[in-house]
């Protein structure tokens, strides 16, 4: 029962963050889409809803969100490339708050937190790797040359003097524009436009140009285009994501500030990206200052600290390269740096493993087990991860 009441809230706090997602802004965020549940954990791009140990006495409701986003349901404009790249230190913060629930399901307290990427390789949008390799690939470097010749043709081949020439200077611009930026194939075009872009490729010897339009007259050069960047994307989901932040629990018989944890995060993959699956290696660290409950006052005298290494394996859909099923090993061990309570340990070592499993769009079910090595029990928490897009199209009905 108190599983079900939980999904319910669950839903509930869905329908509320519907009424914030009016807008598809979700070609700017296809890269996102190739990241791994894990790696959303560590860092979200838009919003995020988990509800955590539904099965325990604790329940708890979480939602992640960076400024950025905010901005962007209230201002629709900014969903374009120039404006993405200007707030990415932005996009790089998270906020969080929570709400935490005690085994009748009643209001327990909740928490606020922040987070920030000090290196987020793999945002697409200001990967100086990604651009090199964009700039280097042949196919990209054709197209920069006869987008200039193509301009400088039309500079040269009409004249602003003559009405007649000027109108088929603006039809041969609205054609090039179309040409540039369109997914129209090739052949459909303007057979005098064809023409005049076959003529400058022949000139500047554009040969992978050439050959995808000889080979098949119904490609587009900037269909061909995307298809490398998707390639290129791959390259760097593997690169280096680190993340601190600090966040503080307040219940409703404590005090603001008397339970505050520093944490770290850093995911990186281990191996050469495969399509199909992948390993990354996960560290977290963290420092829980809490408050000495055998005294009366506010002091946060009691220090805990905790480091947990895993791998996490990554399988994923050969078909759109997107994980669907995640398997975590990680082992944690925490040290309490303060005064032990009556039948506390100093430490505490555990071997942890995580399942996640994505259920639809961007929705993850992640069971988390942990062996205790020093009492010999295991416990786990079962618990469900929405991410933006998953959201939108869950209450779509998609």
């Amino acid at each position: 029962m108190n599983v079900k009441k939980g999904i319910c809230l669950s839903v509930f706090l869905i329908a509320i963050i519907n009424s914030c997602v009016a807008q598809d802004v979700s070609t700017i965020f296809t890269a996102d889409s190739l990241a791994s549940g894990n790696v959303k954990d560590v860092l979200t791009n838009f919003y995020q809803l988990a509800s955590n140990n539904l099965t325990g006495p604790n329940k708890e409701f979480n939602f992640s969100s960076n400024p950025f986003a905010i901005m962007l349901k209230n201002n629709p404009g900014l969903a374009v490339d120039t404006e993405y790249y200007k707030y990415k230190y932005l996009r790089k913060l998270n906020f969080n708050f929570g709400v935490k629930m005690d085994p009748s399901n009643q209001f327990n307290g909740f928490s606020v937190g922040t987070k920030y990427a000090l290196i987020n390789q793999r945002d697409t949008t200001t990967s100086a790797l990604l651009f090199m390799k964009l700039g280097e690939d042949p196919l990209s470097k054709e197209r920069n040359i006869l987008n200039k010749s193509l301009g400088e043709y039309a500079s040269g081949a009409f004249s602003k003097d003559s009405l007649g020439e000027a109108e088929e200077m603006s039809f041969f611009s609205k054609e090039n524009m179309l040409f540039q930026n369109d997914k129209m194939a090739f052949n459909k075009f303007d057979t005098s436009f064809q023409r005049i872009v076959i003529a400058v490729a022949e000139k500047e010897k554009l040969t992978n140009i050439l050959k995808i339009i000889n080979d098949n007259p119904c490609s587009n050069i900037s269909a061909e285009s995307e298809k490398i960047f998707d390639k290129l994307k791959n390259s760097i989901k593997n690169s280096l994501l680190w993340t601190v932040g600090v966040s503080d629990t307040t219940y409703k018989d404590a005090l603001f500030f008397s339970n505050i944890l520093f944490y770290s995060e850093l995911s990186k993959g281990v191996f050469q990206q495969k399509r199909g699956s992948n390993i990354e290696l996960d560290i977290k660290s963290s420092l829980n200052l809490v408050d000495d409950t055998l005294t009366l006052s506010h002091n946060l005298r009691r220090s805990i600290f905790n480091f947990e290494p895993g791998l996490n394996w990554v399988i994923r859909n050969k078909a759109n390269d997107q994980s669907f099923f995640e398997l975590k090993f990680s082992g944690s061990y925490g040290h309490n740096f303060s005064a032990l309570y009556t039948d506390e340990q100093r430490d505490v070592i555990t071997i942890n493993t995580t399942f996640r499993v994505r259920v639809m769009a961007d929705t993850w079910i992640p069971i988390t087990l942990k062996y205790d090595t020093n009492t010999g029990t295991v416990f786990g928490f079962f618990n469900i991860t929405m991410n933006f897009t998953g959201l939108k199209e869950l209450i779509k009905g998609k």
